[in-house]
């Protein structure tokens, strides 16, 4: 089904499309191995609706998906006999798209019904039982693990990893969080004449300069009138979160520098690198994915930058031997970012987990050996991860191997968690304590 033709089998009024197109985002979801904000890109170019297809359908299927496993457990217990997974997928993820309405948005329940014939006609008494159920009563005898998995919408293996490393209250503070829409950071492109007043020109949105970070800014309200503007779309203006930020400044690019950006795509990093460098020196940026390179490219000669050369290659097998500073950011989880891919979390399992390390491992690996003989080289690995399995274990690891030193690390962040060898000298940053995304930082230099 096409968005834009809704089946009055599902949907009572023809001219709700975004639901029909909502409905449509999370069946495909359910067979498919990417995640939804992909298949909602996709959609997106081919919906009639757009630009309400952008917002609407986005935010309710992304809102399914952030408490999906909450919602199948109220649905599941309301069944009966019946089991989830018997009734056909779209009728699952209309019962879940019209339970997050009336449980989660408090529409009114009449008129949410009217939307949706197939819940009047085979699930009325289950959908009205499952809107009721008191969650807290129904869950207070279950472990605190399988509670808080329940109450937050996390998978059970998320939640131990952290109770094992944070307290139950910051466990739940940092969950909630999780749950939460994100906050989002914009500066100027100083890589363009005028960056010094070019936010004075956005006025649809309330800015505030960040305490802590004063390099961005918070957008307090009004990001999609910054998306929509031509400051934005030209370059000149960039939302980049702060905690990517935060990454380069533990960098510390110097003009006359060589920098080796080795995870780079989509250049984000590599534009904020380009700026410190002023004009003078040099920056690589490589990833391992052609058509990723293809996009920096693309992307950083829209923002400006021009003394980059983007290269095709593999980080596990380093071509670039001369760096005075080299950027990891490496391919983790992204378990620091569900605010805006609630989806990431129900891909994770521990297959997925033990295959990034594997690759964290060989990079980090092949790099520190590559520079080995080029002792003051500094290296800064970082993660879009709040997993200690891509952090902490990963930088104790590396330093029984090899033959590096922990730098002090950058001013703003958290310690890491505690337990491992370098808990002291990496950071942390934390969506309930920084309000921006989930991130690691370790600063490193070859020893002498």
């Amino acid at each position: 089904m096409n968005s834009g033709q809704v089946s009055d089998t599902y949907v009572m009024n023809p001219g709700l499309s975004i639901r029909a197109d909502a409905i449509d985002a999370l069946v495909e979801y359910e067979s498919s191995t990417t995640s939804m904000k992909a298949i909602l890109r996709e959609m997106q170019t081919t919906s009639a609706d757009f630009p309400n297809f952008s917002f609407q359908t986005q935010s309710l299927s992304l809102s399914v998906i952030r408490f999906r496993n909450t919602i199948d457990y109220l649905i599941t217990k309301s069944l009966g006999k019946r089991k989830l997974q018997d009734i056909s997928s779209r009728d699952r993820n209309i019962l879940r798209l019209a339970l997050y309405e009336v449980r989660w948005v408090h529409a009114d329940l009449d008129k949410t019904m009217s939307f949706y014939s197939k819940i009047k006609e085979s699930y009325k008494s289950e959908f009205e039982h499952a809107i009721s159920m008191d969650l807290d009563d129904s869950t207070k005898r279950m472990p605190i693990l399988n509670r808080l998995s329940l109450k937050h919408s996390h998978p059970t293996f998320l939640v131990k990893t952290l109770l094992d490393r944070l307290t139950h209250e910051e466990t739940n503070q940092l969950l909630k969080s999780n749950n939460q829409k994100r906050t989002y950071y914009l500066r100027p492109n100083r890589l363009y004449d005028g960056h010094d007043s070019v936010l004075d020109s956005i006025n649809e949105a309330q800015l505030t300069i960040d305490p802590d970070v004063p390099e961005v800014s918070r957008i307090v309200e009004g990001v999609d009138s910054v998306v929509k503007s031509q400051l934005f779309k030209d370059g000149r203006v960039l939302i980049q979160d702060k905690a990517s930020v935060v990454t380069v400044n533990a960098l510390g690019p110097q003009p006359g520098q060589k920098i080796w950006d080795a995870c780079a795509a989509p250049g984000m990093k590599t534009q904020l690198i380009a700026e410190r460098l002023n004009g003078k020196g040099e920056i690589v940026a490589s990833d391992v994915y052609a058509d990723r390179v293809k996009i920096g490219s693309a992307r950083s000669e829209q923002l400006n930058v021009t003394n980059v050369e983007w290269i095709h290659a593999d980080a596990t097998n380093p071509e670039i031997l001369d760096a005075d500073k080299i950027l990891i950011d490496a391919p983790c989880t992204s378990t620091g970012i569900l605010q805006a891919y609630p989806s990431f979390k129900w891909r994770l399992n521990k297959d997925t987990l033990f295959a990034l390390m594997t690759i964290q491992n060989k990079i980090l690996d092949a790099i520190f050996s590559a520079y080995a003989d080029r002792p003051g080289t500094e290296i800064v690995f970082s993660t879009c991860s709040i997993l200690p399995h891509e952090g902490e274990s990963q930088i104790d690891s590396a330093m029984k191997r090899h033959n590096i030193e922990l730098l002090s690390p950058p001013d703003y962040g958290v310690p890491g968690y505690t337990g491992f060898n370098c808990t002291k000298l990496v950071r942390r940053l934390f969506p309930h304590r920084h309000s921006c995304s989930g991130f690691f930082i370790a600063r490193l230099r070859i020893k002498h």
